[in-house]
C-alpha cells in the first residue's frame, strides 16, 4: 500500500501546531512587510510599458471624478470596467495627488494579502510550507515584478485565493456558511477584471467540489450537488453582471461604445491571432521560474501517490492546490489572446506544489531539488555579476542609473556570503528557508535599485514633455501626433500632462491632412517616419526639437 504524504513534521505531534491567533499576527505582519517590499522606492516614478495607460486613466478620474469607465482623451476606454482606477482614485485621495504610487498601491496590498493568505492557508498544516510557498511565489520573477506594477490579474489571484481559502477552511474549521462568501467574491471578480474575473474564481470553486466528489464517496452527492449549484450560480451572475456592464456602457458611450465593450472583452480576446498554446509552458522557463518546472516536475513525481493514497484532509487540499493553478494555466492557454501576466494568479498554487516537493524531496525528485538548492544559493552572486555586467553595457547608452557601487556591491557580497555560510551550516528546512530568503533579498535589491531605475532613464519620457509642453507655453498651439497611436507612443506623453488636452491624430496613409493644420501646431511623429514629410509643409521646416520619447526617436515640428 502506498503510504499517505505527511505535511506535518514527523517529530512534531498536532498540538504543537501555531495558535489560530498567532497565525493571524504572523500573518499581519507578513503582509506589513510585503506591502513596504512591493512599495518602496515608488512615490512619483514615470509609469513604464502598460502602467502608462493607467497614469492617464488614474489623471483624468482624479480631475473629473469617477465613472464607470475609465477615460482617455475624453472617451470611455473598452477594455475594462472602472472599479481599478477608482481604488487608485481612492489611494491618490488619500495621498493628495495622482501619481505612481496610487496607481500602484492595490495591486501592491492585493499581492501583500495573497502572500499573508497563502501563508494563513498552509501554515495550519505546517509552518515549513507556508514560509517556503511565500518565498517561492516573491521568487518569482513575473509575480514579483507585477506587485510593483498595475496589474489587475493580481487583484484577481486575491479573489481567487480567497475563495479556496474560504472553501477549504470551511471543511477544516466545520463552518458551512462561509461557503457562501464566494458569490459575492464572484461579482467583485467581475467587477475588477470583466467575465475573466469571474470566471477564474468560479472555475476554482467548482474544481473544489469536483476533488470532494472525486475523493470522498460519502460526500459525492453532496459535492455533485455544490459543485453544480456554484456553477450555476457563477453562470447567473456573469450573465447579471454582463447585462449591467452593457448597460452602463450604452450610458457612457451609447451604441458604439457597447459594442466596443463586447469586442474588447470577449471576441477580441477569443479570436485574434495570437500565442501557442505552449505559450506560459515557454514562460515557465524564465518569467514563472522556479515555480512552474518545480510545480510541474512534483505533479509527475508524485502522481501515483497522490491518487492513490487513502483521502484526508491533507489530500484535499494538495489535489485542491494543483488542480486550481492547472485549471488557470491550461484554461488561459486555450484562447490565442495571451499575455504573460494573465496566469499570475496560478502562482500561490502551484508554489505550494513546488514547496511541498521541495521539502519531501522524495524518488527521483531528490535529484532535481539539489538544482533548486543551487540556484538559491548562487543567486546573490549572480545578481552581483547581473549588476556589474548591465553597468558596463547601459553606462554606453546612458541608462544606468545614479546608484553607488560602493554601497551596492557589499551589501551583494554579503548576502552572497551569508548564503554559503548558511548551505555549511544549516540542514534540511532550515537551509532551504534561508538560502530561499537570501535569495530574494538578492531578486529584490536588484529590482528595485538597478533595473527600475535604469527603465526609467531607458524609456524616459518626461524630459521630452517637458520640454515640448515648455515650448508650447512660449508659443501656444494645438498638439498634433503623426503616425503615432493613440494608445501607445501617444499615451506615453500624455500621461506626464497634469491637464487635459485633446491632440490632433493623423495616420501616415492621411499625410495629405499635415497641409490642413493651422498655423502653430506642433506636430511630433517618429524620426523614421521624416521621409513621409516630402510633399508636405514640413518637409522645408527643420525641427524644432530631437529626443527620444520612451526609447524611440522623434521630432517635434512647429508650423510658422
Amino acid at each position: 500500500m502506498i503510504s499517505p504524504m505527511p505535511l506535518t513534521p514527523r517529530s512534531a505531534p498536532l498540538y504543537a501546531l501555531p495558535a489560530a491567533s498567532r497565525l493571524r499576527r504572523e500573518s499581519l505582519l507578513l503582509g506589513v512587510v510585503a506591502t513596504l517590499m512591493f512599495t518602496l522606492g515608488i512615490w512619483n516614478q514615470a509609469p513604464q510599458g502598460f502602467d502608462g495607460r493607467w497614469a492617464v486613466f488614474l489623471g483624468e478620474m482624479f480631475r473629473h471624478g469617477p465613472s464607470f469607465f475609465a477615460t482617455t482623451y475624453g472617451q470611455p476606454y473598452p477594455d475594462y470596467p472602472g472599479t481599478a482606477t477608482w481604488l487608485s482614485w481612492l489611494a491618490a485621495r488619500v495621498i493628495g495627488a495622482p501619481n505612481h504610487l496610487a496607481n500602484v498601491l492595490p495591486t501592491a496590498l492585493a499581492s501583500a494579502a495573497v502572500l499573508a493568505l497563502t501563508y494563513r492557508l498552509l501554515a495550519d498544516t505546517r509552518r515549513a510550507w507556508a514560509l517556503l510557498t511565500v518565498l517561492l511565489v516573491a521568487l518569482t520573477p513575473q509575480w514579483l515584478e507585477k506587485a510593483r506594477a498595475v496589474c489587475l490579474d493580481q487583484l484577481v489571484a486575491l479573489v481567487v485565493l480567497l475563495c479556496f481559502y474560504l472553501l477549504h477552511s470551511a471543511d477544516r474549521d466545520g463552518r458551512p456558511l462561509r461557503r457562501l462568501l464566494v458569490l459575492p467574491l464572484f461579482a467583485l471578480g467581475f467587477a475588477i477584471r470583466g467575465p475573466l474575473g469571474l470566471i477564474e474564481p468560479c472555475g476554482v470553486v467548482c474544481l473544489y467540489w469536483l476533488v470532494v466528489a472525486w475523493g470522498e464517496p460519502a460526500r459525492r452527492t453532496l459535492a455533485v450537488q455544490r459543485l453544480l449549484g456554484y456553477g450555476l450560480a457563477g453562470l447567473a451572475l456573469l450573465a447579471l453582471g454582463w447585462w449591467t456592464l452593457i448597460q452602463l456602457a450604452h450610458h457612457e458611450g451609447g451604441a458604439d461604445f457597447a459594442a466596443e465593450v463586447w469586442h474588447m472583452q470577449v471576441t477580441g480576446r477569443l479570436d485574434e491571432s495570437g500565442k501557442p498554446f505552449w505559450f506560459y509552458l515557454q514562460l515557465g522557463l524564465y518569467r514563472y521560474l522556479p515555480v512552474l518546472p518545480l510545480a510541474l516536475l512534483v505533479l509527475l513525481a508524485e502522481r501515483r501517490r497522490l491518487l492513490a493514497w487513502p483521502h484526508t484532509a491533507q489530500r484535499r487540499l494538495l489535489l485542491g492546490l494543483a488542480g486550481s493553478g492547472l485549471l488557470i494555466l491550461v484554461g488561459l492557454s486555450i484562447p490565442h489572446f495571451k499575455r504573460a501576466y494573465y496566469v499570475v494568479p496560478m502562482v500561490p498554487f502551484l508554489a505550494a506544489i513546488a514547496a511541498h516537493g521541495l521539502l519531501r524531496a522524495e524518488g527521483w525528485f531528490r535529484r532535481v531539488a539539489p538544482l533548486y538548492t543551487a540556484l538559491v544559493l548562487a543567486l546573490p552572486g549572480l545578481a552581483l555579476v547581473a549588476m556589474l555586467v548591465c553597468r558596463h553595457l547601459w553606462q554606453r547608452h546612458g541608462y544606468w542609473p545614479d546608484v553607488s557601487l560602493a554601497l551596492l556591491v557589499p551589501v551583494f557580497v554579503a548576502l552572497q556570503l551569508a548564503a554559503l555560510v548558511s548551505w555549511r551550516r544549516l540542514h534540511g528546512n532550515r537551509r532551504l528557508l534561508t538560502l530561499s530568503a537570501l535569495a530574494l533579498a538578492a531578486q529584490w535589491l536588484m529590482l528595485v535599485t538597478v533595473v527600475e531605475p535604469a527603465q526609467d532613464l531607458q524609456y524616459d519620457t518626461r524630459g521630452f514633455v517637458q520640454q515640448v509642453e515648455g515650448l508650447r507655453q512660449q508659443q501656444p498651439g494645438p498638439l498634433v501626433f503623426f503616425g503615432l497611436g493613440q494608445d501607445s507612443w501617444a499615451i506615453r506623453y500624455m500621461m506626464n500632462l497634469d491637464h487635459d488636452e485633446q491632440p490632433i491624430f493623423i495616420a501616415r496613409p492621411q499625410v495629405a491632412d499635415l497641409a490642413h493644420l493651422p498655423s502653430g501646431a506642433w506636430i511630433i511623429l517618429a524620426r523614421d517616419d521624416r521621409e513621409l514629410l516630402a510633399s508636405t509643409p514640413l518637409a522645408d521646416l527643420t525641427p524644432v526639437l530631437g529626443r527620444r520619447l520612451n526609447g524611440n526617436p522623434c521630432l517635434v515640428y512647429r508650423l510658422p
